[in-house]
């Protein structure tokens, strides 16, 4: 199987020049979190909401953007594209031919052909056995700074039994919402009187990968109104399984329980993709 078997030809882009807000624009009119930069119709980068936060002050695409990222080409193996997504932070890589951009290929896409493949091994040998969990009343704010000191991108929420009742995730955090409240604060905030603990002065050194939930002023209200519903699988679900499960509620990252209901693990998507490689 090639990359062209699996990639999304009809690509969302944005052309140079151009500014940050069209990018968010983009983002929230397709739901997306990423979009490739084009030049004279030839890829040049790649821009992603993080970019964004990690440059506040920036606002030209061509400034905020990854310049020349790592590309495949339609012909390019499905096991090698997998192997390039498992070695890197990367969650998508354009398809280029020529030069030119004709499709994207995004570990959702890779996990949607899984969960069509009848893979029948059990997912427990890809869970991460370590689970940050918060209760449902945690404040949101509270919640993010947890996971943001944890270095996770997905919570379960538990209630007052313990049982897991929802996820929190990187999606519901950096929202482009937020994002835009943000900036625009940012934008009217000195250096001398914007320097809280949100603020990215004050976190700008710091080593943690997942920073840029530290940067919004997140909601204090708490977890459970904005907690996407509870869905798991088990050690023994399989690959398929549990493939499907996440591409129909759109989770990067889901629980798993044991027979009693407690979380025993997370399985994140990519690990799913060591099924093609190995």
């Amino acid at each position: 199987m090639k990359a062209k078997d699996v990639m999304t030809e009809d690509v969302i882009f944005i052309e140079l020049p151009n500014t940050r807000d069209k990018v968010i624009e983009l983002f929230k009119k397709h739901g997306i979190s990423a979009v490739p930069v084009v030049k004279d119709g030839k890829l040049v980068g790649i821009i992603t909401r993080k970019d964004i936060l990690r440059k506040v002050e920036e606002d030209q695409v061509a400034f905020l953007m990854t310049p020349n990222p790592t590309t495949v080409t339609p012909d390019t193996d499905l096991k090698e594209v997998a192997r390039i997504l498992l070695d890197t932070h990367f969650r998508r890589l354009p398809v280029v031919e020529n030069g030119k951009l004709v499709g994207i290929i995004t570990v959702r896409d890779i996990i949607e052909k899984i969960s069509e493949m009848g893979i029948d091994k059990p997912v427990k040998d890809f869970v991460n056995p370590n689970a940050v969990c918060v209760w449902q009343e945690t404040p949101l704010n509270v919640a993010g700074e947890i996971m943001r000191l944890a270095n996770v991108e997905f919570c379960p929420v538990l209630d007052d039994n313990a049982s897991i009742v929802g996820v929190i995730d990187e999606k519901i955090l950096l929202t482009e919402t937020l994002i835009e409240e943000f900036l625009e604060s940012t934008q009217y905030s000195s250096s001398s009187d914007f320097d809280d603990a949100w603020s990215w002065e004050s976190i700008r050194d710091y080593s943690v990968k997942y920073f840029e939930v530290s940067v919004l002023k997140l909601p204090k209200e708490p977890a459970k109104k904005f907690m996407k519903k509870a869905v798991f699988v088990y050690p023994q679900t399989s690959v398929s399984k549990a493939a499907k499960e996440m591409v129909r509620n759109d989770l990067d990252f889901i629980p798993v329980i044991d027979a009693n209901g407690r979380v025993v693990g997370i399985l994140p998507d990519k690990n799913l993709l060591r099924v093609l490689v190995e």
